[in-house]
């Protein structure tokens, strides 16, 4: 059995992996941190590594996978800007590595959230779920959806950029793609403490708590956050009280749009911190929703669903997510 090589490219880490395309199982896995130069070479020549590295005495199949942050042109293969790595590089390759080092000879290339979503909808066919949202929340904020058993992938790839929908048509936070009011601005790992500075600066956030000390000293995890906030800190349940109500609305904005039967909640700050979705977030929904409320559900596959769903893509040949480079 050959394996199929399939690669996630992420703002904080790059993923090689082979996986067994009949058991949908990683059987072997190398990550690497993506490079945060800015320059336009730095994760191709990084990508070049791990696959290097994951293929090594493999055999794997003609076709492979990429999972890829956005915004992408699918068909070219490369990433147009990357807003959530550190100097927004423009025009990265994402398949030229995969083709030169991996052996291969046919590249498929998917937003890594619409990667994700066709691994989750794969492994629920069985139970006969044809309509599923999955959204991540991690560094960013991203989905993917599959309706009616096809994965919905736009004209160049970025179908369901939910993490750049308006939540706060003030524009009170500014979204490193560079528009305002967006959900990830708020909400994703990457930013929250961004918007939490914000509100001790406009006397939001009392500074007598402790969750205004660990920003004036300059704290940028937002583990911390969430463990004050679970102490009980003043500070912290402000944030999170805003933070609850971004999330809920951006969740329910998506389903009112697009009526899944199953919404999957995946990414690292989602997996690390179910407690505060379970508790604050899905409860919230309702007094946003119009529709009704999807079953919520646990990624299949944990982080792996990105460069499972890749694997799956090029497995099925799906037609919307061929890489022509240069085409």
């Amino acid at each position: 059995m050959e394996a199929v090589l399939s690669v996630d490219v992420g703002a904080t880490w790059l993923r090689a992996a082979l996986v067994d395309p009949e058991a949908l199982r990683v059987l072997k896995l190398v990550r690497a941190p993506t490079p945060q130069s800015g320059r336009r070479e730095a994760i191709p020549e990084a990508l070049r590594e791990v696959v290097r590295e994951v293929v090594a005495g493999e055999r794997v199949r003609r076709e492979a996978g990429v999972a890829t942050i956005g915004p992408l042109d699918a068909r070219r293969g490369v990433v147009l800007r990357a807003p959530n790595v550190a100097g927004r590089p423009e025009m990265v390759d994402v398949v030229g590595p995969v083709v030169e080092v991996g052996g291969v000879e046919e590249v498929f290339v998917l937003n890594d959230c619409n990667a994700a979503a066709i691994a989750e909808w794969w492994a629920r066919r069985s139970r006969g779920i044809e309509d599923l949202l999955y959204v991540t929340v991690s560094t960013g904020i991203g989905a993917g959806c599959v309706l009616s058993s096809r994965p919905l992938l736009g004209r160049r790839g970025n179908a369901i950029e939910l993490g750049h929908v308006v939540v706060d048509p003030s524009g009170y936070m500014g979204c490193g793609c560079g528009g305002r009011g967006h959900w990830e601005a708020y909400a994703s790992g990457g930013n929250m403490l961004s918007f939490a500075r914000r509100l001790l600066e406009d006397g939001l956030i009392p500074s007598s708590s402790e969750l205004a000390e660990y920003l004036t000293s300059g704290g940028q995890d937002p583990s911390e956050a969430f463990r004050l906030y679970r102490a009980g800190d003043e500070g912290a349940a402000q944030l999170f009280a805003r933070l609850a109500e971004v999330h809920a609305a951006g969740l329910a904005s998506a389903v009112n749009a697009l009526d899944p039967e199953v919404l999957v909640l995946g990414g690292s700050v989602y997996l690390s911190n179910k407690d505060f979705f379970a508790g604050s977030v899905i409860p919230r929904m309702s007094s946003y929703l119009i529709l009704e409320a999807p079953s919520v559900e646990d990624p299949a596959f944990g982080e792996h669903s990105p460069v499972v769903g890749a694997a799956v893509a090029a497995v099925l040949g799906i037609r919307e997510a061929r890489a022509r480079p240069g085409g």
